[in-house]
């Protein structure tokens, strides 16, 4: 996601801009699962097998949604929250 440098907006949080969100559903499972520690629970909740999957480095969220046949937007809207989350909380540290 992208700082604004600009001086304005300077809360401390990233503002994502159109092409990042379109292309989050191609952001990788295993880059999720490091970056946040609650995804676990997430792709658990989900009921998906991705956390300890040894496919997890090359499968995108997006293959998750065809393989298991999700509601792609809904999981793409929670998987966002928890990824925006966790972003204001490590900068709130």
């Amino acid at each position: 996601m992208r700082q604004r440098k600009d001086g304005f907006g300077g809360m401390g949080y990233s503002v994502p801009t159109m092409n990042e969100i379109q292309d989050f559903s191609e952001t990788i499972v295993e880059s999720v699962l490091k970056s946040t520690p609650k995804a676990v629970r997430f792709f658990l909740d989900w009921h998906t097998a991705c956390a300890g999957c040894g496919f997890a480095r090359f499968c995108t969220l997006r293959d998750v949604i065809d393989t298991y046949q999700l509601d792609e937007n809904k999981f793409l809207e929670e998987a966002r929250e928890l990824s925006v989350q966790e972003t204001l909380t490590r900068s709130s540290e």
